[in-house]
């Protein structure tokens, strides 16, 4: 990839470095001035002569520091581009610092350096170079910013219910309302406890299947402490809670730091541990396809995340019980692994993995089905090690992984890349070294699949690298627990919307993303620590636009199996060509920027015939070199509402209710009334007022570092418990 800046900076980079054999006077003189003599200064410096350093560390107005004598002090981990990379690693080696990462796919290196060192980086001129900070990455959802998350499956004992609830968060969470139904044949409510402790004791006759509790009556009663879990138990007055099931009650408790939790109306989704509950397969018709011999098969997908639980071998071989992982790359380590060897300590990929390509058939009411549980069930796979047993990463090392595919695409036959993995944006999409890796993938016809994110619901909570206009982001949706239904399929409300700060409406599209069942081992990280999620020996329970993002990469594989001709552009125009929007009544069940397109069919997706209907009006190439830069259609009215230039909806004004009426099947199509992916020249575009500022001041600094900027061990300090929406079962 080639940034605008890199002819110019290899040119002055080069030229600098050169000067280090001409006397420091010399330099001076020279094309860039004093910044030269300082970085030949520190040049020279050794162990003998310290007062240089005293010297060189005045005249840039830094407090005395040691020399740099170890890897100890040079605690600064950050990515440089703007040149060749043998003329960044010879300026690396020139300050002292370390090269700890090769990325010429955006056309940099990742170093450790002191603070000194990095200092004398950040006095080259503007535009020579541009340094960004390591920042965290992490598995989708691990952003939000509520971290209290309740169970999917309750108790129900006697004349009794039991619902736990989880506090991520290193501060105590307050209740302020509680609201409880249930059958009016079990009577009044006779009490409420939180974690043993009674909330509430009056009866009166309007209990009856109804009550609501506020702060006045929860008082201090139901507090949930930093990292600690509580039980929410109702108990009736009559007895027979063991003849309802879990859809016939609701529990609904909305806490004062501003976060709401519902209890899941759904089945005892552990009555059955046999059944496979792939319901998704069923649900984009993925299952239609596999009756008729479209299973991925010669379709290669590469999934970045935290690994992959290769032993299982309804993971390590296809339908027909031939090994099926090409590779597998450790980008933590920087080396390859053998490909029975990969592990996952955390188990979110292992999950992903699992819906994109499991290979078991389904099992529905004990009867083995046709169809299989993983959407691409004979994809191969290339598994891509990136994040740490908690989820975590680092921008290095997921770069890392996405150079890993960069230069073995072709060699593997990669044609799809899942990134079920997100940061909060803080510049331009063009600007940010993880959305140029994208970018540059996606121009090598690689279909770049990334989960929107687990930040909703407000507007513009689209994350890195979701916010790519030319990528396929994906945003999820729940079958309310009715498979046979797919009118009630509702939008999951922490799913991430956009539009984006460049005006691009995201997601492109959504996909089922509620109590997916995948496959996890309960020695993992996850499990381990929520065993109650663990359905028989193998399968666990997660919820989040990551496992959407798994759903879309399989119904990726599928169509490219079926034609293998398609361009990355193709597959995304024949998407979300073929998607449709919820509808009530008329009228659009939620907006562009909350289900984009639609629903994914995976049917419809590979009978499509559809092109050039995606990223129009763009220059992925332009785009890349600095040449030219895109904005999207949305705008943003005079009541700071967001609409899309030049197309007029309205909006179901209840769209998170769980109506009948929902019709997905017969809803706006795509290609008749929402043909909005017609980009706008940056410079030409329409500005709507202030949409693009950066109200957090999330700007580049001249180019340089994000200066205190979401620093690791300030902003995202991840501890033990601190697990993200997807990893706590998040509630739909």
């Amino acid at each position: 990839m080639k940034l605008k800046f890199n002819k110019k900076s290899a040119v002055l980079l080069a030229g600098l470095l050169s000067l280090t054999t001409l006397p420091a006077t010399a330099a001076s003189n020279g094309l860039l001035g004093l910044n030269i003599t300082k970085v030949l200064t520190t040049a020279n410096v050794s162990e003998s002569n310290t007062s240089d350093i005293t010297n060189l560390t005045t005249s840039l107005n830094l407090p005395a520091v040691p020399i740099v004598s170890s890897l100890l002090d040079m605690d600064n981990e950050i990515l440089i581009q703007g040149g060749e990379i043998a003329v960044l690693r010879q300026l690396i080696n020139t300050v002292g610092g370390l090269v700890t990462h090769d990325l010429p796919l955006v056309g940099g290196i990742g170093v450790r350096v002191s603070d000194v060192q990095l200092a004398i980086l950040k006095t080259l001129p503007l535009g020579l170079i541009k340094i960004t900070e390591n920042d965290a990455v992490f598995t989708s959802g691990a952003l939000d910013h509520c971290s209290v998350y309740g169970s999917h499956v309750v108790d129900l004992t006697a004349n009794k219910i039991r619902w736990n609830l989880y506090n991520a968060k290193d501060m105590q969470a307050s209740a302020k309302k509680m609201t409880f139904t249930w059958p009016e044949r079990l009577g009044q409510v006779r009490s409420v406890k939180f974690n043993g402790r009674t909330v509430y004791w009056s009866l009166f006759s309007r209990q009856n299947g109804e009550l609501t509790l506020d702060s006045s009556k929860l008082r201090r009663y139901a507090n949930l402490d930093a990292f600690e879990s509580a039980t929410v138990e109702v108990a009736f007055t009559r007895y027979g809670t063991d003849n309802y099931e879990q859809r016939d009650f609701s529990m609904d408790v909305q806490f004062a730091e501003g976060c709401d939790r519902s209890l899941v109306k759904g089945y005892d989704t552990q009555a059955n541990d046999e059944d496979s509950n792939s319901y998704y397969v069923n649900n984009i018709g993925a299952d239609e396809l596999h009756d008729q011999g479209i299973t991925g098969k010669d379709v290669t997908v590469a999934v970045i995340d935290s690994g992959l639980w290769a032993a299982h071998d309804a993971l390590g071989k296809d339908t027909h019980n031939r090994s099926r992982i090409t590779a597998a790359y450790d980008a933590l380590a920087d080396t390859d692994v053998n490909v029975n060897n990969m592990t996952d300590e955390n188990s979110h990929g292992t999950h992903i993995t699992g819906i994109i390509a499991n290979s078991d058939r389904a099992v529905v009411d004990g009867q083995m089905r046709s169809y299989y549980q993983g959407v691409a069930p004979d994809a191969n796979l290339v598994v891509i090690k990136a994040f740490y047993e908690d989820g975590h990463s680092t921008y290095l090392d997921a770069l890392r992984a996405l150079q890993y595919i960069a230069d073995n695409h072709e060699a593997l036959n990669i044609r799809v890349v899942n990134l079920s993995f997100g940061a909060p944006p803080r510049s331009n999409y063009w600007d940010d070294p993880i959305n140029q890796a994208v970018m540059a993938l996606w121009e090598q016809d690689v279909v770049v699949v990334t989960s929107a994110g687990n930040t909703g619901p407000k507007a513009m909570t689209i994350g890195v690298p979701a916010n790519v206009p030319y990528v396929i982001s994906v945003g999820a949706i729940s079958d309310n627990y009715t498979q046979d239904n797919a009118n009630d399929d509702t939008l999951l409300s922490f799913s991430s919307q956009g539009p984006t700060h460049e005006a691009f409406i995201k997601p492109d599209m959504v996909a089922p993303g509620g109590h997916m069942f995948s496959l996890a081992n309960k020695d993992m990280y996850v499990p381990s620590k929520f065993p109650q999620y663990m359905v028989g020996n193998d399968r666990f329970i997660m919820s989040g636009t990551s496992q959407a993002s798994g759903v879309v990469s399989g119904v990726v594989a599928l169509m490219l199996q079926n034609d293998p001709s398609l361009s990355a552009n193709d597959v995304k125009c024949r998407l979300m060509s073929s998607t449709t929007m919820a509808q009530v009544n008329g009228k659009l069940a939620y907006s562009p920027f909350q289900q984009g397109s639609g629903s994914v069919n995976a049917v419809k997706a590979v009978e499509s015939n559809e092109s050039g209907c995606a990223n129009n009006g763009m220059d992925i190439a332009a785009d890349l070199s600095g040449e030219q830069h895109y904005m999207g259609a949305a705008r943003k009215d005079d009541n700071g509402n967001y609409y899309i230039k030049g197309f007029e909806f309205e909006v179901w004004e209840e769209a998170f209710m769980w109506e009948e009426a929902f019709m997905w099947e017969e809803a706006f199509m795509w290609e008749e009334a929402f043909m909005w992916e017609e980009a706008f020249m940056w410079e030409e575009a329409f500005m709507w007022e202030e949409a693009f500022m950066w109200e957090e001041a999330f700007m580049w600094e001249e180019a340089f570092m994000w200066e205190e900027a979401f620093m690791w061990e300030e902003a995202f300090m991840w501890e033990e418990a601190h697990m993200n929406q997807e990893n706590f079962m998040l509630q739909e």
